[in-house]
């Protein structure tokens, strides 16, 4: 839990500092906050990552057992036909080449993964430390440590959301295309692209009441049936436990504080636009009431978030910038303390080298 509290700590400093300063001083350097904020909050989370032991997970024996062993053992040609999720596979099998160690495996994918996300928020957030404390506190640093194929596939999806706002057709699917190469649940991005139309607003009305109908059917009367189809485990156990319900309000009280300010902003065309695309998250935590799975779903559509409260806080004076930035960290911390507060909600920290100790 330490490890965690501590990098979110220093990142709340961080987006106070990034909120109100341009430029930070260090001796006779001027060095711009976005970039302090980084060099400080990039190589902590990566570290963390790359020295975490190989056996934090709760998917650890299955990622080892049913790809790595299987893939440093085969030819290139069997490895490609070997599963569906080929990209993942390729990446066990081209790593196996070099080294045979699974930690090695697990310290150079994580660093791909966190790298590639790491980038899209250096390259669009206009608060960076604001979009690594919301990273950090809707747990996406778990997320990456121990769901492998789907943390690469979320990091690569969300390079599509430029060319999804820009109605880039053919790139946006493009990379869609290569996110599911790696894992399937990336083609989920694709349902999110009808809630842009750009004809009239009553047709977009229109398409937002057809996705809530459609999530509420799911929960209704599909739950079961998608458990079922879905053979590896029964994601159903969650059902009425109220964890769903919770977290559904959580999402449900985040967009209207966005929506609240973006409501004191006189150019909010282009922000009502990108809240279109971060609300599917709300369509998926409906479903995710009923199957739990769908609560991995969220991991793609919630980083739009990581711009779009930055984008907004960009466009507000000084006074009400500090606002909402006092009220988002509050709610935020309530799902982090939530979810990091007790032993049995978290994966408590290993490194590789305490591991190493105990054999």
């Amino acid at each position: 839990m330490k490890v965690y509290l501590l990098i979110y700590l220093v990142t709340i400093i961080l987006c106070i500092i990034e909120t109100n300063l341009e430029y930070v001083t260090i001796g006779v350097r001027k060095i711009s906050t976005s970039v302090f904020s980084t060099i400080i909050i990039y190589p902590y989370i990566l570290l963390l990552g790359v020295l975490r032991s190989e056996v934090l997970g709760v998917d650890t024996l299955n990622y080892k057992n049913n790809y790595w062993d299987v893939y440093k053992n085969l030819d290139l040609l069997n490895a490609i036909k070997y599963d569906s999720d080929v990209g993942y596979g390729l990446m066990n099998w081209g790593i196996s080449r070099f080294t045979s160690d699974f930690w090695v495996f697990r310290a150079i994918l994580f660093a791909i993964t966190f790298s590639i996300i790491s980038v899209w928020i250096w390259k669009y957030s206009k608060n960076v430390a604001l979009s690594y404390f919301i990273f950090i506190a809707l747990g996406f640093i778990g997320f990456d440590f121990t769901i492998l194929r789907q943390a690469l596939a979320v990091s690569l999806s969300v390079w599509s959301y430029k060319y999804l706002i820009e109605r880039k057709t053919f790139k946006f699917v493009l990379i869609v295309l290569l996110a599911a190469f790696f894992h399937k649940t990336a083609l989920i991005m694709l349902l999110i692209y009808p809630l842009l139309s750009k004809r009239v607003t009553e047709l977009k009305k229109w398409i937002k009441i057809v996705y809530l109908i459609g999530a509420g059917s799911i929960v209704a009367i599909g739950g079961k049936v998608i458990a079922i189809l879905y053979h590896r485990n029964d994601y159903t156990l969650d059902v009425n436990q109220g964890h769903g319900y919770s977290l559904l309000l959580f999402y449900i009280g985040i967009f209207l504080i966005v929506y609240f300010f973006i409501q004191r902003i006189s150019q909010r065309d282009k922000l009502l636009y990108e809240y279109d695309v971060a609300i599917s998250s709300i369509y998926v935590q409906i479903i995710a009431t009923s199957i739990s799975i769908f609560t991995r779903m969220l991991k793609y559509t919630t980083p739009y978030l990581f711009v779009l409260i930055p984008d907004v806080m960009g466009k507000l004076d000084k006074k009400t910038k500090n606002v909402m930035l006092v009220v988002v960290i509050f709610v935020m911390s309530v799902l982090f303390l939530k979810s990091h507060g007790a032993e049995e909600n978290i994966i408590p920290y290993m490194s590789h080298f305490m591991d190493m100790k105990k054999l």
